[in-house]
């Protein structure tokens, strides 16, 4: 008989994840939706977001964002038998994933050289503020701090004369991302070859590359007068955004406007960058959104096949169907009864091997599951380890 087909992409791959609060562990929400075991391995309530509010109920909302789907071990890593018990989980493992300031793993005694001799396909992904050398290499870092020195906030806030911060934490997301892409391109590369290594993301070079363009025109021109063309345009009742962009579009734009002979001008009808005319196109196009709500003005230029989107209030982005029937937000029922919103199954959608979304793990709820059905520890030999504060 053939052998039954993966029910998805990454089953049988097992992380090991050291990582806290959002960078990393976002990324090894991902991989789990993906298919693969997450074994999250906690050394105290307080060594990551379940302490951290705000709260739904006796639910960090933070910590069931980021870890929602993985499997909850405590491990007190700096006792020596602790220390052994990580190297056992390792020896049965594909990956680590870890977000400590660079050296942290080798003072903890699980450097990459240690592990490739307990592992040699290990494949060790750290995620750091500045990298595993330069500079900056020792500095503590968080999201802001990114936004901050990538230059994003200076772009993003040059309309108000002053940096300006994303609501969001969109450097731990991206640093997020790449570290599950550098994870997915290690486990093919092992594949192939049978070989581990070690993969590193820095969350500053994933700030700085938001501003390529930016980086690449000021370069060259030796000035920092290049700007990205979308902006948020002010109607009767609220703000839509458009990118005409394309050869047409802004063809198409200027007859909806009222604007023929203009439609028929190749200046004034150019694609973006392309022509002179732009900002009094867009003057105009200001102008007649003002005069209109934002239904009016998104209905018009959806009708006209040019992109275009209202800016929505988070209230609003959570009563848009689109949301709820795409599954990017799902309810988690808890212990207590409430229900708490958190990520659904990760947005990239397979065919044949669909995403799955796990329920928020309790504090070491696992460790029976793992130290007993992986390691094959008996009940005397965890109640000693308990005892001792090795697993709590």
């Amino acid at each position: 008989m053939p052998p039954t087909p993966p029910t998805s992409v990454l089953e049988g791959v097992r992380i090991l994840e050291l990582a806290r609060w959002q960078a990393a562990p976002r990324g090894g929400m991902i991989l789990r939706d993906m298919g693969a075991e997450v074994i999250k391995l906690e050394w105290s309530k307080s060594s990551d977001l379940r302490n951290s509010g705000p709260f739904v109920g006796d639910m960090s909302v933070q910590f069931a964002a980021y870890n929602r789907g993985k499997k909850s071990v405590t491990l007190n890593t700096r006792h020596p038998e602790g220390k052994d018990l990580f190297f056992r989980l390792l020896k049965v493992s594909d990956v680590v994933l870890e977000n400590f300031r660079p050296g942290t793993m080798d003072q903890m005694g699980f450097s990459y050289e240690k592990m490739c001799q307990v592992n040699p396909g290990i494949i060790l992904a750290s995620v750091s503020g500045f990298g595993q050398y330069g500079p900056y290499r020792d500095r503590q870092c968080f999201d802001p701090i990114i936004q901050a020195m990538s230059g994003i906030g200076h772009q993003t806030g040059r309309g108000f004369d002053q940096p300006v911060m994303s609501e969001g934490p969109i450097m731990d997301r991206i640093a997020a991302l790449h570290a599950t892409i550098g994870i997915l391109g290690a486990l093919r590369h092992r594949d192939r070859t049978g070989e581990g290594q070690w993969l590193e993301v820095s969350m500053l070079d994933g700030g700085i590359t938001l501003e390529e363009v930016a980086l690449a025109m000021c370069h060259e021109t030796g000035t920092n007068d290049f700007t990205r063309a979308g902006s948020f345009i002010k109607c009767k009742d609220g703000y839509v955004s458009t990118g005409a962009a394309r050869a047409g579009m802004w063809e198409r734009m200027l007859k909806i406007m009222g604007y023929d002979e203009l439609s028929e001008d190749p200046e004034y009808a150019a694609p973006m960058f392309a022509t002179d005319k732009a900002e009094i196109r867009m003057e105009l196009l200001h102008l007649w959104c003002e005069e209109r709500s934002t239904k009016e003005v998104e209905d018009a230029l959806v009708g006209a096949d040019i992109p275009v989107g209202r800016a929505l209030s988070i209230p609003e982005v959570l009563a848009d169907r689109h949301l709820w029937e795409r599954e990017v937000m799902m309810e988690e029922e808890l212990p207590d009864g409430k229900k708490i919103l958190v990520p659904g199954p990760t947005i990239i959608k397979f065919s044949k091997t669909p995403t799955t979304a796990g329920p928020i793990p309790g504090y070491g709820e696992h460790n029976h599951d793992i130290y007993r059905g992986v390691l094959g520890l008996g009940d005397r030999e965890m109640a000693r380890l308990a005892e001792e504060g090795v697993i709590t």
